[in-house]
């Protein structure tokens, strides 16, 4: 009966983040608002979602790697479909000096980054401490997702 009443609780709780997560996927609605708009993105940074893409991209990653993450696929494939619309539309509206920077910090990030992850965690680290590694590894870029937007305040600021 502990092990019904413990997954029932796990089970609440992963929906619940998956809504909060959701939540915060939708959050740049009204940045993307204004960009449509005034029909360009000058003034807003690509920066933040490329971020939360690379961040869910490796979410998959780590699920993939464990077993029972049927909510953290779903929410992390929610988000990169997000992410990735986000991004396409600020491409779209960027000017191309903006355009030139995204493209560098997609391949950056989303091709070299998460393909290096990928390499030396499956090279490099033992299967059996693989998941957590790759676990630790998502835990900062999921800070970085929060951060991302901060650092782009702090730089308008000085």
């Amino acid at each position: 009966m502990a092990a019904g009443f413990s997954w029932h609780w796990a089970l609440a709780f992963g929906l619940l983040g998956n809504i909060v997560s959701f939540m915060v996927y939708l959050s740049p609605i009204p940045t993307f608002y204004q960009i449509y708009k005034k029909k360009t993105s000058e003034g807003y940074q690509s920066i933040p979602y490329v971020i939360a893409l690379f961040s869910s991209m490796l979410w998959i990653f780590y699920a993939f790697l464990k077993s029972n993450t049927t909510l953290l696929i779903t929410i992390n494939s929610v988000g990169c479909l997000i992410e990735t619309i986000y991004i396409c539309f600020y491409f779209f509206y960027a000017p191309k000096k903006a355009r030139v920077q995204t493209v560098k910090v997609l391949v950056l990030l989303i091709v070299c980054g998460f393909g290096f992850i990928i390499v030396a965690t499956r090279f490099l680290v033992k299967a059996s401490d693989r998941a957590s590694i790759v676990g630790w590894i998502c835990l900062v870029f999921s800070l970085c997702v929060f951060i991302a937007p901060l650092g782009i305040v702090v730089r308008k600021c000085i």
